[in-house]
């Protein structure tokens, strides 16, 4: 019994000098409960920046952009933009970003080269 217990003892010491090793920002937190058993639970997930949601937002706003262009062409674009920039403030934001840009230009250039 008494070899069971000193083992116990043993890896818990192991168990603290790892976590002591790995430092406060370990990924696994180990805790011990007034049974005396060790539970290990995971840490929580770090917040990253999402970058493939960011890029795929990013290529679909060009791809619209440049549907649109080859569906109105690209004069009636033009014109639909410069109506937009004379209205308020929220039509003149709009007008910004929807303004022919040379990524959207290539795109509506390959999709009218398709059909």
């Amino acid at each position: 019994m008494s070899e069971s217990n000193a083992e116990f003892h043993e890896r818990l010491a192991r168990i603290y000098r790892n976590q002591a090793e790995a430092g406060p920002k370990a990924r696994e937190a180990v805790a011990i409960d007034r049974n005396g058993y060790v539970i290990v639970r995971g840490a929580g997930r770090r917040r990253t920046i999402p970058w493939h949601g960011l890029s795929m937002v990013a290529v679909s706003f060009f791809v619209i952009k440049g549907l649109m262009m080859s569906q109105l062409g690209p004069d009636f674009y033009s014109q639909d933009v410069a109506r937009l920039s004379g209205g308020n403030a929220v039509e003149k934001a709009a007008a910004w970003t929807m303004r022919p840009d040379p990524v959207s230009r290539w795109i509506a250039l390959k999709i009218n080269s398709l059909g």
